[in-house]
């Protein structure tokens, strides 16, 4: 952090949240946000910051707000010049309705909760092919890097067979989606960043191309073949079908890398809560959620208002770029009183109410990567909502 707490005003809070590199702890400028007002509004950069559950809640379930290309060219006008922003702005995440309709639709007769359970015995064959190998590397006591033997292949692994990619391609694409990535959802990407997502996307495009073509010549069963049989069936244009792909490909392990890693640290700097966790299984589905809001993986989500919006104590203007920072939300003490603010809490019985995680949430919960001025990496990944209402 460039600048001494003591002194930071929130327009510094602001200019340094969104100025490449990201910060590596966020919260305490957060703080000086939310010490200010909870709809914050900075001047140098004219967006709107919102570090308050409640108010990032509102935003994101508003339907004065638009997204994705209506909103990308308010915010930065050579986004159509860029693969990486084009295929992006075409993702699920940042469609509006009724293409979002549409779409998610589509999404729901692929991803359909038999097709996901009879995953089952696969997904724990390839997690016990996983532990078995950690297992095998630590003979002797010799540490393990838990990126790169679980946290990492395990979910391109697992979303890799559920597409029909093949195994030998999925962790090369896991590092070339990577550099895709790091334009989601507006923030901290420099234009360094924005020239290798585009050089990521295309090379992503041709990919998913090739496999696509070959399953309109012959479906097997995997569920890129549904998507095309979909696709067809619901007159998706062969954009729209490879950006799906594409999207699904990388929500398919973003989440679940982040939750592995991050979630592991929190639990081993809270052995208490490790401790319950082995005591009582039940916790198992307040846990993941849990750990989701403490780490939230999707740290913030931009929209732009269509017209006067009242939010908290503030009327946020027509054309006014919002940005929720759903990490800050996920960890406002006005919200989650039932824990301690900077430790996970896990108790049998309880349910998160973490902004960005649940089923409960609205399908637009993503902001879009051009719809930040000066560029960044605000938010890198998306899940299914679940079942609460968490931020993300």
């Amino acid at each position: 952090m460039t600048t001494e707490l003591n002194t930071v005003t929130p327009d510094d809070a602001v200019i340094e949240l969104f100025s490449p590199p990201q910060p590596a702890n966020p919260f305490p400028l957060y703080d000086v946000l939310m010490d200010t007002n909870r709809v914050y509004r900075s001047p140098s950069l004219g967006l709107w910051a919102v570090t308050g559950y409640a108010e990032a809640s509102a935003i994101l379930r508003a339907n004065t707000t638009c997204n994705g290309p209506r909103a990308a060219s308010t915010m930065r006008t050579d986004w159509a010049e860029h693969e990486a922003l084009r295929m992006y702005l075409n993702a699920l995440i940042t469609l509006d309705p009724p293409d979002h309709t549409r779409v998610r639709g589509l999404a729901g007769r692929v991803f359909t909760p038999a097709a996901v359970r009879a995953l089952g015995p696969s997904i724990e064959r390839l997690m016990r092919r996983h532990l078995d190998d950690i297992v095998e590397q630590s003979a002797g006591g010799a540490p393990v890097d838990l990126i790169k033997a679980l946290a990492s292949p395990f979910p391109v692994a697992v979303i890799s067979e559920m597409l029909g990619v093949p195994d030998e391609d999925g962790m090369h694409f896991y590092h070339v989606a990577n550099n895709w990535s790091r334009v989601w959802a507006g923030g901290y990407y420099s234009e360094e960043d924005l020239e290798r997502a585009d050089e990521a996307a295309v090379e992503l495009c041709e990919y998913f191309e090739g496999i696509l073509d070959a399953r309109r010549k012959s479906l097997r069963e995997d569920l890129l073949s549904t998507l095309v049989r979909e696709g067809e069936n619901a007159r998706l244009s062969p954009e729209e079908t490879m950006s799906l792909a594409t999207f699904l490909f990388v929500a398919g392990f973003e989440t679940t890398t982040s939750l592995i890693s991050a979630g592991l640290i929190s639990l081993l700097e809270h052995p208490d809560q490790l401790e319950l966790w082995r005591r009582d299984s039940s916790v198992t589905q307040t846990a993941v959620e849990e750990l989701l809001r403490f780490n939230t993986p999707i740290t913030a989500a931009s929209r732009v208002m269509k017209e006067d919006t009242p939010l908290g104590d503030q009327t946020v203007p027509a054309g006014s770029l919002v940005v929720a920072l759903l990490a800050a939300a996920n960890r406002d003490p006005r919200q989650f009183t039932g824990f301690l603010r900077g430790c996970p809490g896990l108790r049998a019985g309880e349910e998160s109410d973490s902004c960005g995680a649940g089923q409960g949430w609205p399908d637009r919960h993503q902001g879009d990567p051009a719809s930040t001025p000066h560029g960044g990496d605000v938010a890198r990944n998306d899940r299914e909502l679940s079942t609460v209402s968490p931020l993300g």
